[in-house]
């Protein structure tokens, strides 16, 4: 929690404005948390992180103006630590929290879920805690048995539990943990899977700015002061560095890196 306050503060990227109401509502009144930021949009979103540090940024992926991915990986790179991302959901979709998983999220809540459950996934989220439903323990077992961690990580037998259906409360149960301990385990799970920024020189980096702007390569060239064979050169580092292929694919890959907007 912000030292200044003994609430938990919090911020919201929603665009459905009942569940954005309702949610304020239930934050507000709950006596032990405050919204300091709200937002509808994926630029008004962006502008948040210009003001003060929330807590827990919750924010919705499917935004009109554009992926919600972004304001994660933007707070991350802003605030890190010290701000807790999580995904405002109806689904879970695994692929879509994976994603913000990569980006920065350490967790979620259900717009369907009760409001009382909603505060207790904000508590959890800002005590350093996280969830996973089956789907998502399964493809956090799948994927650290690629890197054949998978029996020596800490959270292991509480991943297995929970891709089994048991709740969090249920699997700390079974294994004589108390949940807050399974939900720290959790947690050290998303920050495995958070991914490391493409690591763009400054040259390269002005270069993708620019292209994103719609300079073509001679353009460039010119307002870099270097030649058109150069800027290939630099753009073929930069799509290799952001595990793209094409221009189209490395400006989508660095926007959702929050390189360039």
């Amino acid at each position: 929690m912000n030292a200044h306050s003994c609430r938990v503060t919090v911020a919201l990227v929603e665009d459905h404005p009942e569940f954005r109401e309702a949610l304020i509502a239930t934050v507000q009144a709950s006596g032990r948390h405050q919204i300091i930021g709200v937002s509808k949009d994926l630029n008004t979103g962006l502008q948040l992180l210009e003001g003060d540090r929330p807590d827990v940024l919750l924010v919705d992926l499917g935004l009109p103006s554009g992926s919600g991915l972004k304001i994660i990986r933007a707070a991350q790179l802003r605030w890190g630590q010290r701000c807790t991302s999580g995904v405002v959901t109806m689904t879970g979709d695994e692929d879509d929290l994976m994603n913000a998983i990569g980006a920065g999220a350490k967790g979620y809540i259900y717009k369907s879920d009760q409001p009382e459950q909603w505060l207790n996934g904000i508590d959890g989220l800002a005590m350093g805690q996280s969830p996973a439903h089956p789907k998502i323990a399964q493809r956090f077992l799948q994927q650290l048995a690629r890197h054949a961690l998978v029996q020596e990580h800490p959270a292991y037998n509480v991943l297995l539990h929970l891709a089994s259906g048991y709740t969090v409360e249920e699997a700390a149960e079974q294994l004589q943990m108390t949940a807050q301990v399974a939900g720290d385990l959790i947690r050290t799970v998303y920050d495995g899977f958070l991914l490391p920024l493409p690591d763009l020189s400054p040259r390269e980096l002005e270069l993708i700015t620019l292209l994103n702007k719609g300079y073509a390569f001679r353009m460039c060239a010119e307002l870099m002061g270097v030649s058109e064979s150069t800027t290939k050169t630099q753009a073929a580092r930069a799509y290799q560095k952001l595990g793209a292929n094409n221009l189209q694919t490395a400006l989508y890959e660095a926007r959702m890196a929050g390189l360039i907007s």
